[in-house]
C-alpha cells in the first residue's frame, strides 16, 4: 500500500484595490457562495471588518493581522503564522483571501506570499477591484501606468451602476488600455456590486473533496463546525449591501453576473511536457487559470504532477491527489474514466475549440524518456520548496 498523500497546497488569493473599490463587496459575494470553505485575512479598517481568520467551519480563535498594511511590516511573520494555521487539514478550505489594506502593494504582497509558500500554500492570484467613477482621480494619475498591475492577474471595473449607460463602454476600455500598458495579461471585466462568478477564480467545495477521496468519512478527523458568529457577520455584510444597493435591489443573489467558461481535456499516458508547459506559460487570451493533473516520464520512471496557472504565476508539486474527475458541464472530450491525466483551462470570452485543441495534442502527444522533457516541471517543482 502506498504512504499517506501530502495534503494539497491551498491557494491564496489576494483581494487588492484602492478604498473604497468594492473589496469587502466581493469577498462577501464569495462567502456566500452555498459549497465555499473559505479562509479570510483582512488587513483593513471599516465599519464592518471581518475579524482576521473568520473562516468558514473554524472554531480556533480567529487570527488576527495587525500593524497597518501587511507589506509594509518589518516582520512579516504574523502573516505567515496565519497562513500556515489556515492549511490545517481539518479546516478543508478550498482557498485563502487576503483582503489587503487600500494602500497595499500588489506586487509585494505577491512575492511574500511566493516566498512563505513551500508547498503548504500558492499564490492563487491577484484581483484589483477599481473603482469606474474614481480610478482616474485616485489609482491613475501619472503619465506612466500604476505599478500595482505588474502582479495584478485580474481586474474587476467595478461600481459601473453609478457611470451612466452611454459612457460605460468607454470607461472600461480606458481603463483596460491603462491596465494593458503594464500588463497586457491581465484579464479586465466589468462588474457592478462587485458581482462576480467564484469558479473564475477557485473551486468551491474542493476541500471536501479532497476529504471524500482521503478516505476520512469514517469519522477519525472529523470537519469542524461552523463559528456562531459567522452568520453574524454574513447578515451584517448582507444588509450594508443592501442599504448600498437600494431598497430596490435588495433581492441581491438574484442579481445577474456573468459565468466563467471552462475546457476540460483528458490524456493517456505521459503528456508531452514541453506542450503543457507552454501552455500553461504563456496562457491563451482569456484564459485566467488552468488546473489539474498531468502524468510525465522522468528518465525511466513515470511521475504525476499537480499543475496551477493563474495569470503568469505557475505553481507545480508532486501529485497530492489522484487525476481529478471532470465537471460534468464542461466542454472537452475524450474519456476520463480511466484517464492518466486532466487539465482545465477556465477563464472568460476565451476561444475553447483552439485551448481544447492545444491541450488535446500536449497532454496525447507522443512523449520521449529524454530526462530534459520534464526539467520544466521539476523547475517550478524547486522553485516551491
Amino acid at each position: 500500500m502506498s504512504g499517506p498523500q501530502r495534503k494539497p497546497a491551498i491557494p491564496v488569493i489576494l483581494l487588492t484595490g484602492y478604498l473604497g473599490a468594492g473589496k469587502t463587496s466581493l469577498l462577501n459575494h464569495l462567502l456566500r457562495h452555498p459549497d465555499a470553505r473559505i479562509g479570510v485575512i483582512v488587513n483593513d479598517f471599516g465599519d464592518l471588518n471581518i475579524d482576521a481568520g473568520l473562516v468558514v467551519g473554524q472554531v480556533d480563535e480567529p487570527l488576527s493581522i495587525s500593524g497597518g498594511c501587511v507589506c509594509c511590516l518589518t516582520d512579516d511573520s504574523e502573516l505567515e503564522d496565519a497562513l500556515v494555521a489556515m492549511t490545517n487539514p481539518k479546516l478543508r478550505l478550498d482557498a485563502i483571501i487576503v483582503e489587503a489594506s487600500g494602500f497595499a502593494e500588489p506586487l509585494t504582497l505577491a512575492r511574500m506570499i511566493t516566498r512563505m509558500g513551500h508547498h503548504r500554500f500558492h499564490l492563487g492570484g491577484v484581483i484589483d477591484v477599481v473603482d469606474a467613477t474614481m480610478y482616474f482621480d485616485t489609482v491613475d494619475t501619472s503619465n506612466l501606468p500604476p505599478l500595482r498591475f505588474a502582479a495584478t492577474t485580474l481586474a474587476l471595473v467595478n461600481k459601473l451602476d453609478q457611470v451612466p449607460a452611454a459612457d460605460r463602454d468607454a470607461t472600461v476600455d480606458a481603463v483596460r488600455a491603462r491596465v494593458h500598458e503594464r500588463n497586457p495579461r491581465v484579464i479586465v471585466i466589468d462588474t457592478h456590486h462587485a458581482r462576480l462568478d467564484p469558479t473564475l477564480i477557485f473551486d468551491p467545495g474542493v476541500g471536501e473533496q479532497d476529504r471524500r477521496r482521503s478516505g476520512s468519512d469514517a469519522g477519525d478527523d472529523p470537519i469542524q463546525p461552523e463559528l456562531p458568529i459567522r452568520e453574524l457577520l454574513r447578515q451584517a455584510y448582507a444588509e450594508a449591501a443592501a442599504d448600498e444597493i437600494g431598497d430596490d435591489e435588495v433581492e441581491a443573489e438574484t442579481m445577474p453576473h456573468r459565468h466563467a467558461q471552462s475546457v476540460t481535456v483528458a490524456g493517456h499516458g505521459p503528456v508531452d511536457s514541453d506542450a503543457v508547459m507552454d501552455f500553461v506559460e504563456d496562457l491563451p487570451p482569456g484564459v485566467y487559470r488552468v488546473k489539474g493533473t498531468v502524468l510525465a516520464a522522468v528518465g525511466s520512471r513515470r511521475r504525476s504532477f499537480d499543475v496551477q496557472a493563474v495569470g503568469p504565476n505557475v505553481y507545480v508539486a508532486e501529485a497530492a491527489r489522484p487525476v481529478p474527475e471532470a465537471p460534468s458541464s464542461s466542454a472537452g472530450n475524450g474519456d476520463r474514466s480511466d484517464a492518466d491525466s486532466v487539465l482545465v483551462a477556465i477563464g472568460e470570452d476565451f476561444d475553447t475549440e483552439a485551448a481544447e485543441a492545444t491541450l488535446t495534442a500536449a497532454l496525447n502527444g507522443v512523449a520521449t524518456d529524454r530526462p530534459d522533457r520534464t526539467e520544466r516541471f521539476l523547475h517550478h517543482v524547486r522553485l516551491h520548496t
